[in-house]
């Protein structure tokens, strides 16, 4: 059979597109993550499951209390509830780049009047002009078909790109979880350092009124009323400043809380932490990878980046797109509902890019970038959760026991106040010393308060680093 020239040149052209598809860079295979991990932690106290409760860390670390600060954290933190409406915007996005795989119909009504003016012409009646209408109405349809799966993969991507933002999501909760559990424990470590310095104000008090009236007995000097004046008004000035320091603290948990910053809290805050034993088990950095939800968010992130590689790769296909569907044609707009006027047409398109300044390749190459810069991302956040796990769990032990010598040495220090104040009272001691093994017996108190709220923020700390979920499963 015998092809004209001008259908020979057709289809030589559209053998062109298809084969030049064809040519396209190819998307590379997923890289190493060359992200070398001991098979347990380096520290010798590690947290598994056994470590774990249905109650959430929460409960097991602050009660009912510290539970109940952290449901209305995560219901009434304003940058929480923005992120979550950012979330459904997101989830939208990938609807609407699904509906791109689908076919879209649009149902039309048109209709139009001309006039047109014939001089020169004799026409029966006389005229020199005609008016004509045209009415049409239709259902019309148009599809580009996914034949390399090219749209599949751009809806893929919007939704692992979604499922990365409910994971970071999930990590914004546990963060402010974290920081409501920190901000409580500051607020009740804040509260005993003030109680410490009023009752060392109280008890100075005390003593400068003994030495006072020893001085009007003139049974001291004027040194040892000033000395005893000077050690009441620090220790008054010391509870003021920790007043402060504790009202501050009020007002960034309320703000936390979603509230206004005020120094009111309706909470017990003489609830003492529970601070059970970590014990030895078979948790493992590869665990951590599989439950941190930021390390999640970055793996889903990763994954995006490699569809958005392979669309990039089919660009270079030729698409093929179709429109067309029913209607009607007439002069008059109450045929339209006429089976005599009906009408139907369908087109259809094969298009191939050609010529673009190498915008497709520079866009493959932008994309290939883009995927190593994301699982390199991943990577770093992974040694960045490995560093934290490994800090917290080292912390663990060396504050536990700097715990139990401070305490002993705040014991003694008390004790030693006592021996020395009753040496001045006999008259064997200068009272100088007695007003510095006060202030000793107070400084080692309130470092027992400030060690111990670190030992607690260090195992919160912890729950953070192994992105465990604060409230109850």
């Amino acid at each position: 059979m015998n092809l004209s020239s001008p259908i020979l040149i057709l289809l030589i052209a559209q053998a062109y597109l298809i084969l030049s598809g064809c040519i396209a860079p190819k998307v590379d295979k997923k890289p190493a993550l060359q992200l070398p991990q001991p098979s347990s932690w380096e520290s010798s106290v590690s947290t598994t499951d056994k470590n774990r409760s249905s109650d959430g860390w929460a409960y097991i670390l602050g009660g009912e209390q510290l539970n109940s600060l952290i449901e209305k954290a995560i219901s009434g933190n304003p940058s929480l509830l923005a992120m979550s409406e950012r979330l459904i915007a997101q989830g939208e996005q990938a609807t609407i780049l699904g509906s791109k795989i689908l076919p879209t119909a649009q149902a039309e009504v048109t209709g139009s009047r001309s006039k047109r003016n014939l001089i020169g012409f004799n026409l029966p009646n006389g005229s020199t002009s005609f008016t004509s209408n045209s009415f049409t109405s239709g259902l019309n349809i148009s599809w580009e078909l996914d034949l390399w799966g090219k749209l599949a993969d751009a809806r893929d991507s919007a939704e692992k790109s979604f499922r990365a933002s409910e994971m970071e999501l999930q990590g914004a909760q546990i963060s402010l979880a974290g920081q409501v559990a920190k901000g409580w424990y500051e607020v009740i470590e804040g509260s005993q350092q003030v109680l410490l310095a009023q009752k060392s104000a109280v008890s100075l008090a005390q003593n400068q009124n003994f030495v006072e009236e020893r001085f009007r007995k003139g049974l001291a000097n004027a040194l040892d009323q000033k000395l005893a004046q000077t050690g009441t008004a620090h220790a008054e000035a010391k509870a003021l400043a920790l007043q402060g320091q504790l009202d501050a603290s009020k007002r960034r948990l309320n703000i936390l809380l979603g509230k206004y910053p005020s120094v009111l809290l309706d909470q017990n805050l003489s609830v003492p932490a529970n601070l059970t034993s970590l014990k030895v088990s078979q948790s493992s950095p590869s665990i951590l990878l599989a439950n941190r939800p930021d390390l999640l968010a970055a793996e889903q992130k990763a994954q995006a980046s490699g569809l958005d590689l392979a669309v990039a790769r089919k660009n270079f296909f030729p698409s093929l797109s179709l429109t067309g569907g029913p209607g009607s044609r007439s002069d008059e707009f109450k045929n339209l509902l006429d089976n005599n006027f009906r009408t139907w047409g369908i087109n259809g398109s094969l298009s191939q890019s050609l010529f673009n300044g190498g915008r497709l390749r520079a866009a493959h190459r932008q994309a290939k970038a883009l995927q190593a810069a994301a699982w390199a991302d991943y990577r770093s956040h992974a040694l960045n959760a490995f560093v934290e796990v490994e800090n917290v769990l080292a912390a663990e032990i060396r504050l536990a026991e700097q715990e139990d010598l401070m305490e002993l040495a705040a014991q003694s220090a008390e004790d030693a106040s006592k021996l020395s104040w009753e040496r001045f009272q006999r008259g064997v001691e200068a009272i100088f010393n007695a007003l510095e093994n006060q202030r000793r017996a107070f400084d080692a108190r309130s470092q027992v308060y400030l060690i111990r709220k670190q030992r607690i923020h260090n195992r919160i700390d912890l729950h953070l680093a192994q992105g465990q979920f604060p409230l109850s499963e």
